[in-house]
């Protein structure tokens, strides 16, 4: 069999075609990684946005409708619902999320590791009241949207003790 320069070149392309796919697979899957992570940060943002407006219609979009979540109830957490009566936050409730770790586990769960600071006014007092939490949270895509699933929280620090943002220091 006679090979033409145009089945050598067909095969040479075929060649750097084929030792190019586990490049262009890995490249796919960071740029998919980068793209549910971009979204996973969205919802984040979007969640602290609507308890910062206490927007339940929101939150209760973002959230899976299974959603579960378990919080701390150590003495300053009981303080802090004790303020807020019937109402569902205390004077000045604010929420900022530092996530430490975000793990896509497949195309339709990730978790999420990081603290919390819960801060808020006591009556009468000059200074917010901040606690720091630890938490974990498993997200669930729900009709292509990534949605807190179940959510674990501690008063306790994680592992490498609190980031700085989260002890004040």
């Amino acid at each position: 069999m006679r090979i033409t320069p145009v089945v050598r070149a067909a095969a040479a392309a075929a060649a750097l075609f084929a030792a190019g796919m586990p490049a262009m697979a890995d490249h796919h899957a960071e740029t998919g990684a980068a793209s549910e992570k971009a979204a996973i940060d969205k919802v984040r943002e979007d969640f602290m946005a609507a308890m910062a407006a206490a927007d339940f219609a929101a939150l209760g979009a973002l959230a899976h409708p299974d959603f579960v979540q378990v919080m701390p109830g150590g003495p300053e957490h009981l303080a802090m619902f004790a303020a807020a009566g019937e109402a569902p936050f205390p004077p000045g409730y604010n929420l900022d999320i530092t996530p430490q770790e975000l793990v896509i586990i497949n195309e339709d769960w990730a978790y999420e590791f990081g603290t919390t600071i819960i801060s808020w006014q006591p009556e009468g007092a000059d200074a917010p009241v901040t606690i720091p939490n630890t938490y974990l949270m498993l997200l669930k895509k729900q009709d292509g949207q990534w949605k807190p699933y179940r959510e674990v929280a501690s008063a306790l620090p994680p592992p490498s003790g609190w980031p700085q943002t989260a002890s004040g220091d």
